[in-house]
Order: structure tokens, then C-alpha cells, then sequence
């Protein structure tokens, strides 16, 4: 008995003590009269007390039946009516939870809490003039509670009467005086209305409550100028800038002024301003940027305009790395390899673990061939992102070009285990490993790599060129190499190399007139001198019998640096070597 007892005085303090997420002055009670006796009270007091333990446990559905079972034992019972509602509020079963909400509210009207979950409830059901007219009543119930007044404000705007809430604001003034909030609130639902006069009457009234404050004016000429009111706007700008100078915003917004006015020169120079501002914080400088980069794309005269931000950036902020790589990314996307890789290295001394930063560090050092530093930099960047298959593959290019062969194939292999959903580096691997174990010699797993990488994608031309090359130079498979060096010419027909590869494998089949015009259209289509373009004309013109010729161009691919093995012997001794 003490111990049920004890219980039921537990019970009773959670009773009163019960909470949901509104405050009030006092907490939900029942009805006033009861004809329960008290045996009967106790066991809803017990009932109620283990669906609170229930609900705190999160089993709500226990929860509900025994606040239930409350209510069938004590139809007043409005605490139970409130938390059952809650429950069914947390199952967004929105119908049956306005049902006890309702009559917890019809209970005991003057409950804070009973009538501001009600409200809600009734929000949640599309119910918003209703909603307002309840919330209205606890105004009434509690004229000094400034809170009730936001929330009626909020309920009446749900219900698409701005007009009424705007009445509802001004109630709360007269309580609180002139306050930003409800100046701005009703400066923006005046112009919601279309009421921008009223919108104005209101800003000047907080402007003249707090002359000192910029952002109210701030608001002021935003709303001039959408109004059309260009010199108010331009002369309100410039009282901010009298109140607060140093305000790095009044830049920003001045920028847009003259934008939307059509002076680039004035925009772009308050925009310099606010970037060269210390005040103005690198996250709002790099989303300005980040627009940028997407405008030079189609715009390319505004290139040099994010340079200089970029610039500026760095000189506000030289110890944050995101203004280094931010700045890495304009030189590249303007094509300047080295000074992009340079700013790239120097967000990373400064501490980016951003993958992205190691990623474009690797790239662009594989663009401009900087084969011991890509080696260097891809280890060090496996060692931070071992689950990053791009590393392992360009750590596999670095390998492959130091004529590491078994090294570049073990980067491969680790590496393309890892790729998810990403045919194209896939396929990158598979080739990689094709060209490596050509060098290995062995043919077979060459083979067998470049088959799985084409069975990726048939159309990928420079696998098609670099497997038909090989095959041409062992002199294998020929009518296979001839088809899939035509493929690839057919998808890249300016590509010189594929040019090269296929007029190779006319020269392998003996058909050296049409090797010959194969080769001469690579040598239009390649910049500068290619030693190999250059040793294989030679070698096609001494097989067509021209000789003279022949050892013109072989000499010219001595020059050019990068001939075969054999090129000083055919110099030498004057005939052909392969």
C-alpha cells in the first residue's frame, strides 16, 4: 500500500508538472468538478502516470491507449485529451489529434498550453481562420503575454490576412514601443500588399526611433530601388556609409545599385571594396566568386574582373587556403597550368585536407608532365585518401612514365577495385594497365586489359588508337588494328596520333601509298615537330624507293629528340632498320 501510494503522489507531480514545447503561466489542469471518487482517482492519477512513462520511453502507441483508457475512466480529464493529442501530433495523424484537442481546449479555454497546441493542431489541418480566432481569445485571456501576439500575427499571415496581422503588430507596439522586428515585419507585408508607402512610413519611423542604425536604412534603400527610386535609394546608400564607413555590406549593396543601373565601372569598383574589407567574411567573398565562375564560362570579358577579386582576396585573407584554391581554380579554368598548381600547393601548406585541392594538384602536375612531383605528391596523397581511386590511378601514370612498370601496374590494380559507379575511370585503369603490360611484354594481359576497357566503351577513341598501335608494332592482328584505328579516326578526325597509328599499320600491311598520305595528314595536324611522325614518313619514303628523302626526314627526327633505337643506324648506314 505505501509503495502504491507512493506512486500515486509521484504521479500527481507529474501531473502538474507536465510540459509540452509552449511556456505558460501555469500548468494544464482538469476540470474543476469530478464526480470520480477517490479510489477512482487514484487509478486515473496510476493510469496517467505510466502513459507519461510510457510516452518518455517512446512507445507511444502504449502511450495513447492508456491516456485512452484515462478518458473512458474520466471523460473531463483534459490533461490526458492534451497528451493523447500530442502522441497522435507525433504520428502526423493530424485528424484524431484535433479531435482531443479540441476537447481539451473546450475543457479549460483559458489553458495556454491547451489553446496554443489546439491552434496549431488546427494549422496542421488547414484550419487557419480558426486557428487565429483561438489565438485572438488568448490575447484576450493574457494581454500582456507579447509572445501570444506573434503567434496570432503568425496564425492570421497562415491564413492569408496580412492586412489583420499588420493590426495585430500594431496592437504589440503600442506595449513594447518602436521595435525592429515589427517595423521590418510590417515593412515587408506592406510590400507583400503593394503598399511601398506605407513600407517607406514605416522604415523612416524605425530610422527616426534609431538614427544610427544601417541596416534599417539599408532596408529603406533596397525598397527605394524597387521601387524605381534611384537617387532616394543612391542617397540613403550613402547615408549608411556616413553612419557606418567601415561597413563592408554597404559595398556589396552599393555594387548591386550600379549594376542594376547599368554602371559596370562603379559596380565592379564597390565590389574591389568590400573584398579588399577584412570585415567582410571569406564564406560570403567565396560565394560572390563561385558566381563568377560560371558567368566567365559564357562571359570570358569577366575573367580578369575574378582575377582581381581573387587577388584581393588573397591580400584579406593570405593564411586561408579556400582564397588560394579559389584563385587555383580561376588559372585553371584560364587554362594556366603552372600558376594554378602553385596556388594549389599553397592552399595545402596552409593546412586544406579538401580532396579536391590534392585532386587538381595531381591533375594539373600529369597536364604539365611533372612526372617526379606527381609521383612524390600521389604517394603523399595515398597516405591521406586511400580510398580514393583516381590517386592510385594517377600515382599508376607517374610510375608508368618513371618506367616503373610493375609499380605503375600495382597502382592499377589496388586502384581500379575501388571504383564505384564510375565507368570512365574504370576504363581508364583497364587501358592503363593494357599500355603497361605492353611494356612488360606481356601481350597477352595487354590484351586482355584493353578488351575489358572496350567492352566499357566500344567508343572510346583513344583506347581503339593505343591498342591498334601496339598491335601494329608487333606486327599482329593487323585487319583488327586496321578496323579499330579507323574507328578512332572516324570519332577524332583531327587527331594526329591516330592518324599516325593507322597510316602505321598501312605501312605494316605494305600499302605505303596510302601509309603515305595517312602519315602527311598527321604531320598537318601536329604542332610542332614530332620525331616519331617524322622517322616513320622516312621510313615509308625509303620503302617507296626514295632514299634522299628518306634520310631527310630520318635526320629531321634525330632533331625533333624522340626517334626510335634505330634511327642513328638507319643515319648511319643509310637503309631501313625496324
Amino acid at each position: 500500500m505505501n509503495r502504491y501510494f507512493a506512486l500515486i503522489a509521484i504521479a500527481a507531480l507529474l501531473i502538474s508538472g507536465c510540459k509540452s514545447s509552449q511556456t505558460s503561466t501555469s500548468a494544464p489542469k482538469a476540470a474543476s468538478k469530478s464526480s470520480l471518487t477517490d479510489v477512482q482517482k487514484s487509478e486515473v492519477t496510476y493510469l496517467f502516470f505510466n502513459a507519461n512513462k510510457e510516452k518518455l520511453l517512446g512507445n507511444y502507441n502504449n502511450a495513447a491507449d492508456l491516456f485512452a483508457e484515462v478518458i473512458r475512466k474520466d471523460g473531463n480529464n483534459a490533461a490526458a485529451m492534451y497528451e493523447l493529442s500530442n502522441i497522435y501530433v507525433e504520428q502526423k495523424k493530424y485528424s484524431d489529434a484535433l479531435f482531443f484537442s479540441k476537447s481539451a481546449y473546450l475543457i479549460d479555454p483559458l489553458n495556454p498550453w491547451y489553446t496554443l497546441s489546439y491552434a496549431d493542431i488546427l494549422q496542421k489541418n488547414k484550419k487557419f481562420d480558426e486557428s487565429a480566432d483561438v489565438i485572438s481569445k488568448l490575447v484576450t485571456a493574457y494581454p500582456d503575454r507579447v509572445d501570444y501576439y506573434y503567434e496570432w500575427a503568425s496564425a492570421l499571415l497562415y491564413a492569408e490576412k496580412p492586412a489583420e496581422a499588420i493590426k495585430v503588430y500594431d496592437k504589440l507596439e503600442t506595449k513594447t514601443g518602436i521595435n525592429k522586428e515589427l517595423s521590418m515585419q510590417k515593412a515587408r507585408l506592406y510590400q507583400r500588399m503593394n503598399k511601398n508607402d506605407k513600407a517607406v512610413v514605416e522604415l523612416q519611423k524605425l530610422i527616426d526611433s534609431n538614427p544610427a542604425d544601417a541596416q534599417s536604412y539599408g532596408m529603406l534603400a533596397e525598397l527605394y530601388q524597387s521601387m524605381g527610386e534611384k537617387e532616394k535609394a543612391l542617397d540613403t546608400y550613402n547615408k549608411i556609409l556616413q553612419i557606418d564607413p567601415e561597413n563592408p555590406f554597404i559595398h556589396l549593396s552599393l555594387a548591386d545599385y550600379y549594376r542594376n543601373n547599368g554602371d559596370k565601372d562603379k559596380s565592379v569598383e564597390e565590389l574591389k571594396k568590400a573584398f579588399q574589407n577584412k570585415d567582410l567574411d571569406i564564406n560570403t567573398k567565396l560565394s560572390i566568386l563561385g558566381s563568377y565562375y560560371a558567368l566567365v564560362e559564357l562571359h570570358p570579358e569577366l575573367r580578369q574582373q575574378a582575377m582581381d577579386m581573387c587577388k584581393l582576396l588573397i591580400q584579406a585573407h593570405p593564411s586561408e587556403s579556400r582564397a588560394h584554391s579559389v584563385y587555383g581554380d580561376f588559372l585553371n579554368q584560364d587554362k594556366q597550368a603552372n600558376e594554378a598548381l602553385a596556388e594549389y600547393k599553397i592552399a595545402r601548406d596552409l593546412g586544406s585536407k579538401d580532396f579536391v585541392v590534392y585532386q587538381q594538384i595531381l591533375f594539373l602536375e600529369a597536364q604539365v608532365q611533372a612526372w617526379d612531383s606527381l609521383l612524390t605528391e600521389s604517394e603523399e596523397a595515398l597516405t591521406l585518401f586511400p580510398d580514393q581511386p583516381v590517386v592510385y590511378y594517377l600515382n599508376g601514370v607517374a610510375y608508368a612514365q618513371k618506367k616503373k612498370y610493375s609499380e605503375a601496374v600495382a597502382a592499377y590494380q589496388t586502384g581500379v577495385k575501388l571504383v564505384v559507379d564510375n565507368k570512365n575511370l574504370e576504363v581508364q585503369f583497364y587501358a592503363g594497365l593494357g599500355d603497361t603490360y605492353q611494356e612488360l611484354k606481356d601481350f597477352q594481359k595487354s590484351e586482355e586489359n584493353y578488351d575489358k576497357a572496350l567492352e566499357l566503351d566500344p567508343k572510346n577513341a583513344n583506347v581503339l588508337n593505343n591498342y591498334a598501335y601496339y598491335l601494329s608494332i608487333r606486327g599482329e592482328k593487323l585487319e583488327k588494328a586496321e578496323a579499330m584505328s579507323a574507328e578512332s579516326n572516324a570519332l577524332e578526325p583531327t587527331q594526329a596520333s591516330y592518324q599516325d597509328t593507322y597510316g602505321w599499320i598501312m605501312y605494316k600491311q605494305g600499302k605505303y601509298k596510302d601509309a603515305k598520305i595517312w602519315i602527311e595528314k598527321a604531320l598537318s595536324n601536329t604542332q610542332g615537330k614530332s620525331g616519331t611522325l617524322l622517322e616513320h614518313y622516312g621510313d615509308i619514303l625509303f620503302k617507296m624507293g626514295d632514299t634522299l628523302k628518306a634520310l631527310e626526314y630520318w635526320q629531321q627526327a634525330k632533331d625533333a629528340g624522340d626517334g626510335s633505337e634505330f634511327l642513328d643506324k638507319k643515319l648511319q648506314e643509310k637503309k631501313l632498320f625496324d
